[in-house]
């Protein structure tokens, strides 16, 4: 009779959680169902951006939907990045993140209101972009080997300019890893330090290779190393900094992310879908054209490079002493 009665109360809920069952499975199997939004924590225009419009056509052919891309640039990236994180996780909010925007400022804003490892989820890397230590066109210093023996003979006289959070970390990365005194020169915008640079008011810089190329193409500028792992298709003559110092490299990358809570059958469709459209060869060729260096990841890759960045920015802000402001 128990067996019977407990057999009874089951069948009597069994509607209601076939209720709440249906409307999850039916929001997955018909995703997309409207438009998407791309979030570019960056104005439009520049290289991020351009990036992230080359990616939400192709993105959008795929799924049958538009991709629009928005624009929320403020606060170093915090905003943009800010606005994704609280979205609804229905897969209709993405975000273009980079080291800087998903990882650094993690550090480096004292309110930051993300905590990225935990508040979105990866789901395919896109590209990065070597940076390089370049030095005025009339320095006495040719080569890393020169740089590290000056600044070793005279600590803290050297001083480094930097725009940017990510020529920041370069500098301090650099810094740390070969045991010299930079002074820092702080600059609002990278143009800023750029034109400085040009007119020797500063000792060394560590730029991005595609903004820096002009310049050292025009005479105006010496590239000493770029800072890549490996040699840049864009730079394949100019050695990098690891074949002077070993272990020494430093990227900005740039990926694709979700807000936390993203379902895992739409987040696996995104991810598979963003991947085969950064491994495709024209896109390849438009990706180098606007200045990154194509890297296709998947989502799996992408998590582990994250969480390795954020301990290597834990530490240089650290040894730098740099505080969050």
């Amino acid at each position: 009779m128990e067996t019977c009665m407990n057999f009874l109360k089951f069948a009597s809920i069994l509607p209601i959680l076939v209720c709440l069952v249906q409307p999850v499975t039916a929001t997955a199997q018909s995703w997309p169902s409207k438009p998407l939004q791309l979030i570019v924590p960056q104005g439009a225009g520049g290289s991020t951006d351009n990036l992230a419009r080359l990616v939400a056509q192709a993105l959008g052919e795929r799924l049958g939907q538009n991709v629009v891309v928005d624009n929320r640039a403020g606060a170093g990236g915090v905003l943009g990045v800010a606005a994704a994180a609280k979205a609804a996780p229905d897969g209709y909010t993405l975000l273009i993140g980079s080291n800087t925007t998903v990882a650094a400022n993690a550090f480096l804003y004292a309110s930051f209101p993300v905590d990225p490892l935990k508040d979105l989820v990866p789901l395919a890397m896109a590209a990065d972009a070597p940076f390089a230590l370049v030095v005025p066109a009339g320095s006495p210093l040719k080569s890393v080997g020169d740089l590290v023996r000056a600044a070793k003979a005279a600590p803290g006289k050297l001083n480094y300019g930097s725009g940017t959070s990510s020529a920041l970390l370069c500098a301090e990365l650099f810094k740390a890893a070969v045991g010299v005194d930079l002074r820092r020169v702080p600059y609002k915008t990278s143009a800023q330090a750029l034109t400085d640079m040009i007119g020797g008011h500063l000792d060394v810089i560590c730029e991005p290779l595609s903004t820096s190329l002009p310049n050292v193409r025009a005479g105006r500028l010496r590239a000493l190393a770029q800072t890549g792992a490996e040699r840049s298709p864009s730079a394949p003559d100019l050695e990098t900094v690891a074949e002077s110092v070993k272990g020494v490299a430093y990227t900005a990358w740039v990926a694709f992310y979700a807000p936390a809570g993203l379902p895992k059958d739409v987040a696996t469709r995104l991810g598979n879908e963003l991947f085969s459209i950064v491994n495709n060869p024209a896109v390849m060729d438009r990706i180098r054209a606007i200045g990154f260096d194509p890297r296709p990841g998947n989502a799996e890759s992408l998590a582990a490079v994250h969480r390795a960045e954020m301990a290597s920015v834990a530490a240089t802000v650290k040894a730098a002493g740099i505080k969050a402001e």
